[in-house]
């Protein structure tokens, strides 16, 4: 093999995997792509270090996007402290461009397949779902979040909280008092990636009675500046949800870099121009 294909294949290996974790070319050069994929793999799982490429692991079972196999990697990694979850936010799943009925399919979110491989957990929505799905309604606000938490039988140190409001989802995990290991957000992907703003905060706030548009939620920068100060890393972003770790479990933080997380910033509508926001 020539050297430029040998570095040429490192490379694109470095892009993928993390710069920081290919440091051999001869991985490279005897392995070729795919073989050095899989030893740098195999060495992150050896190590107490989380993988800065995640998007390798995502799948879809029951989760919107890929978040699925994002969780089965991330707790494959930090061992669950309760096997416990908070879902807000859940619906039913879109098939051909229409609402599934949500009693023959089940839900779609992102903490199913956990409860169906024994974790215990709390569904919260806005909306009613028949009862043998398990789902307590109740409209979330930052000045209720804990108080339904406590009624709902959370413990102090829960592993996952999972949150889809389409509005305060910025104020509600503020005001939030527990530090669960790991968590999602929703964030508004219309933003650009520079912006660090989020909608005013109104208790009573309705997508729905919006229009359902861009107005929604947070800029990811801003969630990720909210994260740091909660003592969270942003390590993964797939144009609809992003996943932090607490830092103290995270110990190659240095890793995970904005501007390469920051992707599918085209997924979605654009803003009007008018809409009012709050730079945070």
């Amino acid at each position: 093999m020539s050297n430029r294909i040998r570095e040429r294949l490192l490379r694109r290996t470095r892009q993928q995997l993390g710069g920081t974790w290919v440091k051999d070319a001869y991985l490279a050069s005897w392995h070729g792509l795919y073989g050095a994929e899989r030893m740098v793999r195999r060495r992150l799982e050896s190590s107490d270090r989380l993988c800065p490429r995640l998007q390798v692991y995502g799948r879809k079972v029951h989760s919107q996007n890929d978040e699925d196999g994002i969780l089965e990697y991330l707790f494959s990694r930090i061992p669950p402290r309760e096997s416990f979850f908070v879902e807000i936010g859940v619906g039913p799943p879109w098939r051909g461009g229409a609402l599934q009925d949500v009693a023959k399919t089940g839900l779609e979110c992102n903490c199913r397949l956990l409860a169906e491989r024994g974790w215990r957990g709390l569904y919260l929505d806005g909306e009613s779902y028949p009862a043998s799905l398990g789902v307590t309604q109740g409209f979330v606000t930052a000045e209720n979040i804990n108080e339904l938490l406590v009624e709902g039988g959370v413990p102090e140190d829960f592993d996952l909280f999972s949150l889809d409001i389409d509005g305060n989802d910025y104020w509600v995990w503020k005001a939030l008092k527990y530090q669960p290991s790991v968590v999602i957000m929703e964030y508004n992907a219309a933003i650009a990636a520079t912006e660090s703003k989020t909608i005013p905060y109104d208790p009573e706030f309705s997508w729905s009675a919006h229009g359902r548009t861009a107005y929604y939620g947070a800029s990811l920068l801003a969630l990720k500046r909210l994260a740091e100060q909660k003592g969270y890393t942003l390590v993964y972003a797939n144009g609809v949800n992003a996943f932090f770790v607490l830092s103290s479990l995270v110990p190659n933080r240095a890793d995970f870099v904005y501007e390469r997380i920051y992707r599918y910033k085209d997924c979605h509508a654009e803003l009007r121009g008018d809409e009012v926001w709050q730079e945070v």
